[in-house]
């Protein structure tokens, strides 16, 4: 039987992800931990791809803030566009494979990796031209997610951006079963969050919130398809080509379609400030 906390332990949660790194790979473990290889490949794409094509294409001069990097997945992607990265995380485990990663691509002169709350961030106000929050709310008790979104906010410049990466709520695939109500004893933990909650958020602090990516067809295969996909799909030559063309799909689709919006599981957003 699983037990839970009655209280959020961040020493837990650092414990929690540094032991999942070193039980799996490093993808595996900031994503869906036992999934099909393919199948995370295919939506690290297309959060990386939706991310890239909403940049200018050099970000040389710019400062970029990356919270809850993780094992650098975005900090290393915003590296090589050239901006100077500031990366943190809570998990010690995570900081030091992004830290070899930077160093075997040689970008470790362009990322300075933090071991941080995401929650109490050690920066100045308005000291970064893009900040990205990828994976990172969905792991955080209302609490912690309020005070981690309003740092977020706090850090990023007048004419600055800050892209944000939110599980969604009107989801068929995960409404129902994808939360909790505390975290568990080993340190997990995981909830619903959605855009209406980040909607009002950042109105409230006069904050305009655009969708940039929604992930329907992956959504669709990972929760629907994927778990018989000898019955859909035949073998897994076909899987895995439907698996890196849904990052194709996704990146394509009409996001004012409403019936998609249902289906998608994950949401991209461009938060600039203005009403």
């Amino acid at each position: 039987m699983i037990s839970y906390m009655s209280k959020y332990s961040e020493e837990q949660a650092s414990s929690f992800w540094s032991k999942r790194l070193n039980s799996t790979d490093p993808l595996s473990a900031v994503l869906t931990y036992n999934a099909p290889k393919v199948l995370n490949e295919a939506y690290d794409s297309w959060e990386r791809k939706s991310l890239v094509s909403a940049l200018p294409h050099k970000l040389s001069g710019k400062k970029a803030l990356d919270i809850g990097c993780g094992t650098g997945r975005i900090a290393l992607t915003l590296a090589k566009l050239g901006a100077d990265v500031t990366a943190i995380d809570i998990s010690e485990a995570m900081l030091n494979q992004l830290n070899k990663i930077a160093k075997k691509e040689k970008l470790q002169n362009r990322i300075n990796a933090i071991q941080s709350s995401s929650d109490k961030l050690p920066f100045s106000d308005a000291e970064f031209d893009i900040v990205t929050c990828f994976g990172l709310l969905e792991h955080l008790p209302v609490d912690v997610r309020k005070r981690t979104l309003a740092e977020a906010f706090r850090v990023f410049k007048s004419f600055g951006k800050l892209f944000i990466v939110i599980n969604n709520s009107d989801c068929v695939f995960l409404k129902g079963s994808y939360e909790m109500k505390s975290q568990r004893r080993d340190g997990y933990f995981v909830t619903l969050v959605g855009l209406e909650w980040l909607g009002k958020i950042s109105k409230a602090n006069k904050m305009k919130v655009k969708i940039i990516a929604a992930n329907p067809v992956y959504a669709l295969n990972q929760y629907f398809l994927s778990p018989d996909r000898k019955k859909y799909f035949g073998n897994e030559r076909n899987f895995a080509r439907f698996c890196q063309n849904s990052t194709k799909y996704d990146l394509s689709l009409a996001l004012e379609n409403s019936g998609l919006k249902k289906l998608a599981s994950h949401f991209i957003v461009k938060i600039t400030r203005g009403n």
